[in-house]
């Protein structure tokens, strides 16, 4: 299997060749490239997935607390709140995701030029992605957190948070300690490595230009 430098440079140097060469080498040339590409965005996705499996399971408690203890005013407000509180971050993974699964090469342009769109638009969307996730989170982890712990107390710890206030302070920090060190490695695992890696494929070409 011939590396992606070398399948490079010989599609280069064989623009002048036989049609039936130079149709082989672009498409091993867009079989490594597609290759590539689908490595760094399976990290990407497998987020997703784990994401939106979580904020289900998250949609369905919330729904059941609101269901069940509808008449308690303050359940059903915390509830509603936390439910609107995740749905936006909920669209924006389920539009920029669906987007990076059905990005296709456009066939209709050079091989070069759509390979680079491919990888670009690839980078494009799971760094638009990223940057949103980063400033969401700052407000969506310590509100969901702090909704969690009071529907928590309210429910499982007589007197709730007024009458536990310490327990309560203790639990919160804690739970926003857990969850910014969870935060830092997802991050590192499922978009700085696969971002950095799609922008190397990208610096490839340009270095090429």
């Amino acid at each position: 299997m011939l590396t992606f430098e070398e399948l490079k440079k010989k599609w280069n140097e064989n623009k002048s060749a036989l049609s039936g060469t130079r149709t082989y080498d672009e498409v091993a040339l867009e079989k490594i490239f597609k290759s590539r590409v689908k490595k760094q965005t399976n990290a990407a996705m497998q987020y997703f997935w784990a994401s939106f499996t979580l904020q289900v399971l998250v949609y369905a408690l919330l729904s059941h607390v609101l269901v069940k203890y509808w008449p308690d005013i303050e359940m059903r407000s915390y509830s509603i709140g936390g439910v609107l509180l995740f749905l936006p971050f909920t669209i924006m993974l389920m539009k920029k995701f669906k987007r990076i699964a059905t990005t296709k090469l456009d066939a209709g342009s050079n091989a070069e030029t759509s390979l680079y769109a491919y990888v670009h638009q690839h980078h494009a969307l799971l760094s638009s992605f990223y940057n949103f996730k980063k400033r969401y989170e700052l407000m969506l982890i310590p509100l969901s957190s702090a909704i969690g712990i009071i529907l928590a107390f309210k429910l499982y710890v007589p007197g709730g948070v007024l009458e536990h206030p310490v327990g309560a302070v203790i639990t919160f920090a804690i739970t926003l300690c857990s969850c910014v060190m969870a935060i830092r490695s997802e991050n590192k695992k499922s978009f700085e490595k696969p971002l950095h890696q799609l922008q190397e494929i990208l610096n490839e070409f340009k270095s090429e230009a």
